[in-house]
């Protein structure tokens, strides 16, 4: 234990600051880049030959690695999901996500659903990832934490 740490109460997890980023795989990095700025309507950085970053808002972002075709899909339990402003756009975001599929390498796009309040539909991108992109009414998922 560091001589600073000593005699105080240091907590797990005390440290922790904010979630700052977590790591996608593609296949390549132009393709998937332009499906994230063009399609999704990310903002878009590219990180040398091997990856881009890309984020929406907030304080943090994701990294998408190129590893060729090493690239493993996912299950759609392990999917990235975006809100919406409302339920119309989700409607929206489905019927381009069935006309430009072809455009974007969209692999797979399925039925929108209702459940609740919740509308949503996910899809599968040219990597094989999948996203589920919806409208949920409230803030997020601050209710849920305690932070309503």
């Amino acid at each position: 234990m560091s001589e600073q740490m000593a005699g105080t109460d240091v907590r797990p997890g005390a440290w922790t600051l904010a979630l700052s980023h977590g790591t996608l795989e593609c296949k390549e990095i132009e393709p998937t880049r332009r499906f994230y700025s063009e399609f999704l309507g990310l903002e878009t950085l590219r990180r040398g030959d091997l990856a881009i970053w890309f984020r929406c808002g907030g304080g943090w972002m994701v990294a998408s690695v190129c590893t060729s075709e090493k690239q493993v899909s996912l299950p759609i339990e392990s999917r990235w999901c975006l809100d919406m402003a409302s339920p119309a756009e989700v409607n929206e975001a489905h019927e381009a996500a069935l006309q430009l599929a072809d455009e974007y390498g969209i692999q797979e796009v399925l039925p929108v659903t209702q459940e609740g309040g919740y509308r949503a539909f996910s899809l599968r991108d040219l990597d094989g990832n999948w996203w589920e992109i919806g409208h949920r009414p409230g803030r997020l998922y601050d209710h849920i934490f305690g932070n309503a």
